[in-house]
Order: structure tokens, then C-alpha cells, then sequence
């Protein structure tokens, strides 16, 4: 969350005040999804940059050292990036071609889903659930049954805090 910003939220704070028949949100380790790449995937991957969909939107290094654990995560959000750069900053900077940015959304969800979703956590809700999670080290991603019709699973509030991050995403700290 919050990628359109300078510097994407620290916390997510969640609480479940109405829970439908149906509708889960999905949590992955995005250091596990590192350590789980390719040396090809992550040579390619080091090397690229998200951009946020909105106007002016910050541009943020898809690898880049979490500023707490200083361990390597990932920075993107699969429905609200733009572009990404191969190099940015470089010589030889250039934006990824149609194909090969939906090569690369595929390949991030593919990341999160292979091995039958091993590395993700499913939270069933149950009202009154709280869930605190750290967003530069956690990727969430609400099931498609959230976006079922009222009608048919009832009506889901969900009340989501953010919290300030001051550390912009950085390659090193």
C-alpha cells in the first residue's frame, strides 16, 4: 500500500467489522519471494523500477533493502503501477515494452501463487479480527470473492489504518 507515495506506508492496521460469507485476504513474505527467485529473475529484477499509476507518481526500485531488517524486499502493487524502468537512472535507462510489463505483472503474481501458494498466509476473517501487518515486508492481496455482490456473500467492512514511513525505498540504506 501506498506506492504512489514518496515512501509506501510502514504499517497496515486492519479490523474486521462485518465479515461476509466468503472473502479472505492472502499475505506473502516478500523476502521469501526473493529468496525464491531465479539468479536470472533477480538479475533482471534488481535492475527494474516501478512506476505508480498516478500523475507525477513517485518512482520506486522493485528490489531495494527493507530500512528495519535491512533485508531485500519488494516494492509494487500489482494493480496500481504505470510502468517499470529497466536501469533507471542509468545510461541506458528505458521503459519495459507492453509485452514485456505484462510479462513482468505475471511473473510477480506468479512468484506469490506457484508451489500452490506455499509461502502465503490465508486470513479467514472472524468480526472483531485485528490485524497489524509491515507493509514494506508483507504483500496482502484480498481474495476475488471480496468483490462478490452484497446480495450474494453480505456486506464486508473492513477499516484499514496506515501508517507513515519517513524512508523512502533505497537499493542500500
Amino acid at each position: 500500500d501506498g506506492t504512489f507515495q514518496p515512501a509506501p506506508y510502514a504499517y497496515s492496521l486492519y479490523y474486521m467489522a462485518s465479515v461476509p460469507k466468503e472473502g479472505a485476504t492472502v499475505f506473502a513474505p516478500l523476502t521469501e519471494v526473493i529468496e525464491g527467485l531465479s539468479p536470472e529473475k533477480y538479475a533482471e529484477w534488481d535492475r527494474l523500477w516501478m512506476a505508480s499509476d498516478r500523475r507525477a507518481g513517485p518512482v520506486h526500485p522493485l528490489i531495494y533493502t527493507h530500512p528495519r531488517s535491512k533485508k531485500k524486499v519488494l516494492c509494487f502493487h500489482l494493480g496500481m503501477t504505470s510502468d517499470f524502468i529497466y536501469d533507471y537512472g542509468n545510461p541506458g535507462e528505458r521503459l519495459a515494452t507492453p509485452q514485456e510489463f505484462t510479462r513482468i505483472l505475471n511473473e510477480i503474481h506468479h512468484e506469490f501463487v506457484k508451489d500452490n501458494g506455499k509461502i502465503q498466509y490465508k486470513h479467514n476473517w472472524e468480526e472483531g479480527d485485528f490485524i497489524i501487518s509491515d507493509n514494506c515486508a508483507v504483500a496482502h492481496e484480498a481474495s476475488p470473492e471480496t468483490q462478490t455482490s452484497r446480495s450474494q456473500v453480505g456486506l464486508r467492512v473492513l477499516h484499514r489504518t496506515t501508517v507513515h514511513n519517513p524512508i523512502p525505498p533505497a537499493k542500500t540504506l
